[in-house]
C-alpha cells in the first residue's frame, strides 16, 4: 500500500503543478473568532465532559451550527463510556455528546466521505476552582470548523462532508471511539479523516502529521499551505519518534485504528498546554488566521482528491459498539 501511495505522489505532484485543483474560498474569520472567544471564556467553565460547562458549550455550539444554515443534516450522538482510571480507582461511567453536521453531495451516499473533526471538551475546573479554558486546546479547532463549513457553503463539495465536534477527547479519545464504532457514516464506504487539535498557539509554524503513513498527503498539504503566510512542517508521525509520535495522541487515532486514513493539523506543545494560562488573549491572531486559511485550503483539496486518499474501515478492526443514542 505504501508503494502505491508513493507512486501516486509522483503522479499527483505533476497534476498539481498544472493547477487542476481550483483555489479554496478565502476564509471568513468573523464567526470562527466569535466562537473561539466564547468557547474559551470563563462562562464555559473549561468544558469538561459531563459538567454544566460542557452542556453550556454544547448548547452554544448547537445554536451557532444552526445559524450557519450550511448543513443538510445535523444531529447529536450521545454515548456512555468509562474513562481510563488509575489502578485501584473506582470505575465511573460518564455521558458524552458528539455534534454532527453533514453536507450531502449528489452521490447516493456511496462514494467517499470526508470527515473533519475537532474536540470541544477540555479539562474543566481544577486546583480548587481554577478554570482551564482550553483556548488552543481545543476551542481553536472547534472554531475553525465553522470557517470550513462556511467555505463549503460558498463552494459546495464534490463529495459528502461531515464536520464533527467531538466530546471526551481528554477522556481517552472516547467521543471519537464511539463515533467510529457506531456511526453509519463510516460503515461500508471510503473515508478520510482530517483532525484539527491545537491549531492557534504559535507565531509561524503549523504541523501536519500523517504523511509518514500516507506519503501522498505531503504534496497535497504543501499546496494547502502555499501563500498562507505560515510555515507548514511535517512529522510527529513515525514510530521512532516515541512520545513525540502524535499518531495515537488525538481523535484521529480512533480512525487510524480501523484502517481509515487520516491527516492531523496541530502545533507543538507550548508553555500554556494543559495549563490555566491557555486563554484566548494569548492567541496570536495573525497566525490563527493563516492557520484557518490553511485548514480551509486543505479541506477543499482533500475533497478534490478524495477518491484517491479515502479508504473504507477494515471490517476485522471493528471495535465493540458502545451505548449510543441520538438526540
Amino acid at each position: 500500500m505504501i508503494k502505491s501511495y508513493l507512486l501516486f505522489s509522483l503522479l499527483l505532484g505533476t497534476t498539481l503543478l498544472t493547477g487542476c485543483a481550483p483555489p479554496a474560498p478565502k476564509a471568513s474569520m468573523e464567526t470562527p473568532l466569535r466562537v473561539f472567544e466564547t468557547l474559551a471564556s470563563d462562562a464555559m467553565q473549561g468544558r469538561a465532559t459531563g459538567t454544566a460547562g460542557s452542556h453550556k458549550a454544547r448548547q452554544y455550539l448547537k445554536s451557532e451550527i444552526k445559524a450557519l444554515g450550511v448543513f443538510d443534516e445535523t444531529r447529536a450522538q450521545v454515548f456512555a463510556f468509562s474513562p481510563p482510571s488509575r489502578e485501584g480507582a473506582q470505575t465511573i461511567e460518564l455521558e458524552g455528546t458528539n455534534l454532527i453536521g453533514v453536507i450531502n453531495a449528489e452521490d447516493n451516499d456511496t462514494s467517499p466521505i470526508l470527515i473533519i473533526t475537532a474536540h470541544y471538551d477540555h479539562l474543566g475546573i481544577r486546583d480548587g476552582g481554577v478554570i482551564y479554558n482550553g483556548a488552543d486546546d481545543n476551542a481553536s479547532g472547534s472554531a475553525a470548523l465553522f470557517a470550513i463549513a462556511q467555505s463549503f457553503a460558498e463552494r459546495p463539495p464534490k463529495h459528502d462532508v461531515a464536520l464533527i465536534w467531538l466530546d471526551a477527547e481528554e477522556r481517552g479519545l472516547s467521543g471519537a471511539r464511539a463515533f467510529v464504532a457506531a456511526d453509519p457514516l463510516v460503515k461500508g464506504r471510503p473515508v478520510f479523516n482530517l483532525n484539527l487539535d491545537m491549531v492557534s498557539q504559535n507565531e509561524r509554524e503549523l504541523y501536519f502529521s500523517g504523511a509518514y503513513h500516507y506519503p501522498v498527503l505531503k504534496t497535497l498539504m504543501e499546496k494547502a499551505a502555499k501563500g498562507t503566510g505560515l510555515t507548514l512542517s511535517f512529522g510527529h508521525d513515525r514510530p521512532e519518534d516515541g512520545p513525540d509520535d502524535w499518531t495515537h495522541q488525538s481523535d484521529h487515532a480512533a480512525f487510524h485504528a480501523v484502517g481509515i486514513p487520516f491527516g492531523y493539523f496541530g502545533v507543538e506543545d507550548h508553555p500554556n498546554y494543559h495549563r490555566a494560562t491557555d486563554t484566548y488573549d494569548t492567541i496570536p491572531q495573525k497566525f490563527y488566521a493563516s492557520s484557518v486559511q490553511t485548514l480551509v485550503n486543505a479541506a477543499h483539496i482533500l475533497d478534490t482528491y478524495l477518491d484517491t486518499v479515502a479508504k473504507p474501515a477494515a471490517p476485522e478492526a471493528d471495535e465493540p459498539t458502545p451505548q449510543i443514542e441520538t438526540e
